[in-house]
């Protein structure tokens, strides 16, 4: 699954450049294009980790995951998760539930998300 990432000409491009304006851009679009479907996090992981090598080696590389439910890349999220930590990079995940008390799926995705 590719992913998503904003248009040649919209906020960042996809890179991490610290500029607040370019980042609200980048919010804006992905508001504005939201797509429902499955929750694929290991590609955004892996592109995290190619952004976060050009990084200052004396900045702190932190990496806050977003998700609304079910994973459905556990195996390869592992994998990304992995690669960033012996990166330095320290991974936090939130998920965000849609019902009053966590699900079973809910649960699953936190599980995947710990570091």
């Amino acid at each position: 699954h590719e992913a998503a990432k904003t248009p040649v000409g919209v906020g960042s491009e996809g890179s991490l450049t610290g500029n607040l304006g370019e980042l609200q851009k980048d919010i804006d679009w992905h508001e504005a294009n939201y797509i429902q479907g499955a929750t694929y996090i290991a590609t955004g992981l892996n592109w995290a980790g190619v952004m976060f090598q050009f990084s200052p080696p004396t900045r702190k590389k932190v990496l806050i995951i977003l998700t609304d439910g079910a994973l459905n890349d556990p195996t390869a999220l592992t994998t990304a998760k992995t690669a960033l930590t012996a990166k330095g990079v320290e991974t936090f995940g939130v998920v965000v539930r849609k019902a009053a008390a966590h699900t079973k799926v809910d649960l699953e995705a936190e599980a995947s998300l710990k570091p």
